[in-house]
């Protein structure tokens, strides 16, 4: 790979001016500039609709500018194609998931630029490669396993790993750690780094996780309504590294953090969560001695109505397992489960839905809602049942419904017969919540609730977790965001490879605390994630 200079002051290798994009009836970039050096890495910022998307999908060629230019290395270039972007040696890793699920790791990461050899492809240079980059990343996965199989986690490990294998000059990374839990984000950090000092490699990256941005960026451009409202360095929001944190997301950073925050939402910030209530005396949920062989082992737990449970874990741990058992999607070998004090069988996600348990997968788009199918529709699926007369789906029921659903989840969206693939991240994940409470779920199951969602987003799927307590609904969080866990849980729950191994009141546990039973209570792992700050 080529050496790129050294002055990274003054040498761009990518400069967007006054970047132009129409769309329909909106301006979506309003002549956006943007600069990368090499060897930094520039976190983009902003709330959801600010613009960050499609600048970079202008970059990737997915969108073709109308106004403005783009230069490499100084050079004005046309990219009409993600090909003439990928040419020019830059690479996109996208927030939604571009595998092929069909096919295994090794093939992915290498997907057409495999090693050949006298024309055939070589199968054990091929796997011999992979193994280098998982180990490279520390991703302890089989290259042979097919990534359907894989969590979405994993699948996001593999996606990022795949990135390096192209050796690209700049690299692009769309949320890269919103499935990422804390010794998975180092990981790539570290990686991230050392692409920067040995390969001088340029990175833009946009987050929703704005605690990352001193622990990884140089620079920060924040953009809002499609505008720029500012470039920084670090410094200059008033970030150091002794308030820079390895864990959590929005650990406090004090003056800097709030000042970032309120560029981006062009104001003062508002309390990000809620105040929570005592939960009632009756169960709404309770799971006794679950067991699913080769995951999760001898789980015992209990939910209040009107309570939030909170499981968190690392990566592999069994959260999302557990989710997945109780709402009846993936069976479990042993183990009972009680609705309200009634004990129910789930051995379906039909039995699991008639019984009162709606499970909100951390992959809404995919799994949550059918992307082509709009709100109403979305909405009326799970309760056709309940809203039918004598086989005849009543219509104008089902348009009151929703369209009073998405008058008290604020769904920004022109009407009810809007595909939801239209919508942004928090509005669809609001639109998956509308559709369990119109089957008068008993217990949700939110899994990575906020996953991708900006702060104004996150503070809406907050308030409207606070309003299902009030109406008696009890919540079980799973969650790889400790300090989700622990400003939005009544109770945490640490698993450790399947097994609780930890329970705290709300307000007892730190985040280093929280990643100590994570890890199987090693001190001497915390000492290397956490910084001395936060271990006081």
């Amino acid at each position: 790979m080529e050496n790129l200079p050294e002055d990274k002051g003054t040498h761009l290798v990518v400069e967007m001016k006054d970047i132009v994009k129409r769309f329909p009836g909106v301006t979506a970039l309003d002549h956006v500039n943007f600069q990368l050096r090499p060897g930094e890495v520039h976190v983009l910022l902003g709330e959801n609709g600010a613009g960050k998307s499609t600048l970079i999908k202008v970059l990737s060629g997915a969108y073709v500018a109308d106004e403005g230019e783009i230069l490499i290395d100084g050079k004005r270039v046309k990219i009409n194609s993600p090909q003439d972007s990928i040419a020019l040696g830059i690479k996109v890793i996208y927030q939604e998931l571009s595998l092929v699920k069909d096919i295994d790791i090794a093939r992915n990461l290498f997907l057409g630029m495999e090693p050949t050899r006298m024309g055939m492809v070589d199968t054990k240079k091929l796997y011999q490669q992979a193994r280098q980059y998982l180990e490279q990343f520390h991703i302890n996965l089989d290259p042979t396993e097919q990534v359907g199989v894989l969590s979405v986690t994993q699948q996001k490990m593999v996606e990022i790993a795949r990135a390096l294998t192209t050796h690209a000059r700049v690299i692009v990374l769309d949320e890269p750690t919103d499935v990422l839990e804390n010794r998975s984000r180092q990981d790539l950090f570290k990686v991230i780094a050392q692409l920067k000092q040995e390969q001088n490699v340029g990175f833009v990256y946009i987050s929703h996780r704005y605690a990352e941005v001193p622990e990884v960026g140089d620079r920060v451009t924040i953009l809002r309504d499609g505008r720029n409202a500012g470039t920084y360095t670090i410094q200059e929001l008033g970030f150091s590294p002794s308030t820079s944190t390895l864990i959590g997301t929005d650990y406090a950073h004090g003056a800097a953090l709030n000042k970032m925050i309120e560029l981006m939402v062009g104001g003062t910030i508002k309390k990000q969560y809620p105040d929570l209530k005592l939960p009632a005396s009756d169960n709404a949920l309770q799971v006794e001695n679950l067991t699913q062989q080769g995951h999760l082992y001898d789980i015992s737990l209990t939910i209040k109505k009107g309570e939030i449970l909170g499981v968190t874990g690392l990566m592999g741990a069994g959260k999302t397992e557990l989710g997945r058992a109780i709402a009846g999607i993936d069976p479990f070998s042993s183990g009972k489960i009680r609705v309200q004090g009634q004990a129910v069988q789930c051995a379906s996600p039909e039995q699991a839905i008639n019984n009162g348990i709606a499970y909100l997968p951390e992959d809404r788009k995919t799994l949550g809602l059918i992307q082509d199918h709009s709100i109403r529709n979305n909405y009326a699926l799970p309760s056709l049942n309940r809203l039918s007369v004598a086989g005849l789906v009543q219509h104008d029921r089902i348009d009151g419904e929703i369209d009073e659903y998405m008058r008290q989840l604020n769904i920004k969206a022109p009407g009810i017969f809007t595909a939801t693939r239209q919508l942004s991240g928090g509005n669809q994940q609001k639109a998956v919540v509308a559709k369990w409470l119109g089957a008068r779920s008993k217990v949700l199951i939110f899994d990575e609730p906020t996953r991708g969602i900006d702060i104004n987003g996150k503070r809406e799927i907050y308030r409207i977790m606070e309003e299902l307590l009030e109406q008696g609904v009890g919540i079980l969080m799973l969650t790889s965001d400790y300090t989700e866990a622990l400003e939005m849980s009544h109770r945490i729950i640490v698993l450790h490879r399947g097994q609780i191994c930890k329970e705290y009141q709300r307000g007892v546990p730190t985040e280093a605390d929280i990643l100590r039973e994570a890890i199987g209570g090693t001190n001497a792992a915390v000492q290397q994630v956490v910084p001395a700050a936060a271990r006081k």
